[in-house]
């Protein structure tokens, strides 16, 4: 691990070089910081493997330069230390390092970069909390065009296993889009969309090893509404939104069954918002959407355990409070969620804070 940050400090030290000389305008510096408390007490529950306690922080420094305002090259590495180890250095690192171009409707990122470039997506059922705190990085292409703030359509891929005699081939191919549908202040508004995630999960290179192609396809059309209320001039507005999908998952496992299943359900989402203060509740009526769950599990699905229920019902209601601070630069976010998969209730407590900071200033004078 310290091999690979060596690296990476070098390598960061050559793109300053050269950038120095060539036609890049700002040289641009960041640094990312994150913290994550994630706890889980899940006992008597049926649909989830086990109680666990996340506690870990990340440290993401990275440098780059950027040439006509809208070209960005960027590269950085990625120190993860999760608590409670003895451990001399850290517990992982790992590199980022894209291309990004950013236009007024256009967004492209290509190579190894955050994961947050993708705007869609953002449901449990695709990435849980620990998934996406663990597996911040998208290995791959984020393309998307943006009508305007409310509308977008955008494409990815996320090449997460590479083949070898112990790891089998993984990826996945996702999109997502948004489109503003209607909007008054007194009113509200509403929105149409999608989520979509192909995921393949195939063999490795062990002849020993009884494995084939897994499908995992989710998608998830649904319809939302967005509504502010002003509560005086000497208090903050009230917030509400509320979402309603309709989830259709196709699986299929090539060297067991070979046959598409296709279970399907209902979600609702309603969440309000004042002072920071966040109530959600989310219900989601319908079939065991992981069909392989117990064969693959969180191998073939990152998302929450809970949508493999068989009692089809799965409700979590979230008690909780983010705010952002310093010019937007600290985010904060905490809260409990009580869930319920149909057979017993559990807890989960979180807590979040992370730090954004990235700072440019000119190579050089543009002739």
């Amino acid at each position: 691990m310290r091999k690979i940050a060596i690296y990476t400090l070098l390598v960061a030290a050559m793109l300053c070089g050269f950038a120095s000389r060539s036609v890049a305008q700002r040289f641009v510096v960041g640094i990312d910081f994150a913290t994550l408390f994630d706890n889980t007490e899940y006992v008597g529950m049926e649909y989830v493997l086990r109680s666990e306690t996340l506690f870990s922080s990340r440290l993401t420094p990275t440098v780059g330069f950027e040439w006509n305002d809208d070209h960005n090259i960027v590269l950085g590495a990625d120190f993860v230390l999760d608590f409670g180890y003895d451990l001399k250095f850290v517990s992982d690192v790992n590199v980022e390092m894209y291309y990004r171009l950013s236009k007024p409707h256009v967004k492209v990122y290509a190579g190894i970069f955050p994961r947050e470039a993708m705007r869609g997506l953002r449901s449990l059922l695709f990435f849980d909390r620990g998934y996406r705190y663990y597996h911040n990085r998208i290995q791959g292409l984020v393309a998307r065009y943006e009508y305007d703030a409310d509308s977008y359509v955008e494409f990815a891929m996320d090449y997460t296993g590479r083949r070898s005699y112990d790891t089998r081939e993984a990826f996945m191919i996702m999109s997502s889009g948004r489109k503003h549908i209607y909007g008054r202040n007194d009113v509200g508004d509403m929105h149409l969309g999608y989520d979509f995630l192909m995921g393949h999960y195939a063999k490795d290179y062990n002849p020993d090893t009884n494995d084939g192609v897994v499908d995992n396809v989710m998608l998830t059309p649904f319809i939302g509404y967005t509504h502010t209320f002003a509560m005086g001039e000497d208090r903050p507005n009230l917030g509400l939104c509320a979402e309603a999908k309709y989830i259709l998952s196709l699986q299929r496992d090539r060297i067991m069954e070979n046959v598409w299943q296709a279970p399907q359900g209902v979600e609702v989402m309603v969440e309000a918002e004042w002072y920071g203060a966040i109530v959600r509740d989310r219900l989601y009526v319908g079939n065991n959407l992981l069909t392989y769950y117990n064969r693959y599990g969180a191998d073939l699905y990152h998302g929450s355990p809970f949508y493999s229920t068989q009692k089809g019902l799965f409700n979590a209601i979230e008690l909780g409070y983010r705010q952002l601070f310093c010019d937007d630069i600290l985010s904060l976010e905490a809260g409990v969620s009580i869930d319920y998969d149909g057979v017993a209730w559990g807890t989960r407590q979180f807590i979040s804070l992370s730090v954004n900071f990235n700072h440019g200033f000119d190579l050089r004078k543009n002739k």
